[in-house]
């Protein structure tokens, strides 16, 4: 099985921590047997290379024999659906299609564009297959027959480790209690100023803690920042469904998040997590219950549904049955 993933979320240098999950569903693809090359498009180092993708992604498909194309973002699928000779897979996870909030989707005015809802659902009518990683976009996107495959966790890599020893492997006070922002402060929809916020108002009836940036870190590291940390706490405008949630969950490090994605049905039933409102002090007083709690938490058992391996088998046999579809398909018009 030969696979073109076409994406322009991939880690390189600069950003050693985008499209991290894309990277991770790539390798797991390749340890369950597909033969899968990446063409990526490097929009954030410039935009100019958008426009230089339609000719790059052609020579690429003629460069080889491709079972399937695996697209992610509708960009990507635009420029993938101008031919029809290979089958085009397309892995939706744009949460700003269920946002209403304007200022953020048109925080540039690039954006308006890129978060324009009728340009995504004119795509999702183009492609062959249309995948969301949770089943509350299957409205939005307008296609209720889109398969839901979330993004896998590598569940070998998130685990549980001693917090001091992750604290001194980043250089962190070993007595200070630590949370999580699963994200840097540039981007307007994570809502860095909210979760400061709530961390403050926390102080103030208070708690002693220290809210803790992923900012610009390799994915790599991330299972070290989230194992030093006491709960992680994301303030996300909206979301698709947050592979960062599942991951430390897989860390045994309880979440704190507002209502966004799929992060209700992911923590909605695990004793220390908790879904938060747009408040300070709703997530002071609900950081206080989390950070008192005494007893151990457990939720990596719940997000070995999630793993890679999974993941990747599901996509693979989703691979074959489409090329065998389209292989009957040429069968008859011969």
């Amino acid at each position: 099985m030969k696979v073109l993933v076409f994406t322009n979320m991939y880690p390189y240098a600069d950003l050693p921590f985008y499209g991290s999950f894309v990277r991770d569903e790539v390798g797991a693809l390749r340890s369950a047997g597909a033969d899968v090359d990446v063409y990526f498009v490097n929009g954030r180092a410039n935009k100019l290379h958008y426009f230089a993708s339609p000719f790059g992604f052609a020579r690429r498909l003629r460069s080889r024999a491709y079972d399937i194309v695996h697209v992610h973002h509708s960009f990507c699928a635009f420029v993938a659906t101008m031919q029809r000779s290979t089958p085009v897979v397309w892995t939706f996870h744009e949460g700003e299609i269920t946002s209403t909030d304007d200022i953020i989707r048109a925080d540039r005015p690039i954006k308006r564009l890129v978060y324009s809802k009728r340009f995504k659902r004119a795509m999702a009518r183009r492609v062959d297959v249309v995948i969301v990683v949770s089943e509350h976009l299957k409205g939005p996107l307008r296609r209720p027959d889109a398969l839901v495959i979330p993004a896998g966790v590598d569940t070998a890599s998130f685990r549980p480790m001693d917090k001091t020893e992750a604290k001194t492997r980043l250089g962190l006070e070993a007595a200070r209690r630590y949370v999580l922002f699963p994200s840097e402060r540039g981007r307007v929809e994570k809502r860095y100023d909210l979760a400061l916020a709530g961390v403050e108002r926390y102080r103030a009836l208070g708690g002693d803690v220290e809210l803790l940036r992923l900012e610009n870190v390799p994915h790599e590291q991330v299972p070290l920042y989230m194992n030093a940390s006491e709960a992680m706490l994301m303030t996300s405008a909206f979301e698709a469904s947050p592979v960062t949630v599942r991951e430390a969950l897989s860390c045994n490090v309880p979440v704190l998040s507002t209502d966004v994605g799929d992060v209700r049905s992911v923590i909605g039933d695990l004793d220390g997590c908790f879904l938060v409102e747009d408040d300070p002090e709703d997530i002071a007083q609900k950081l206080r219950t989390a950070l008192d709690r005494r007893s151990p938490f457990a939720g990596r058992e719940k997000m070995m549904v999630y793993s890679l391996d999974r993941t990747a088998k599901q996509l693979i046999a989703l691979y074959e049955e489409l090329a065998r579809t389209r292989a009957k398909a040429k069968e008859k018009k011969t």
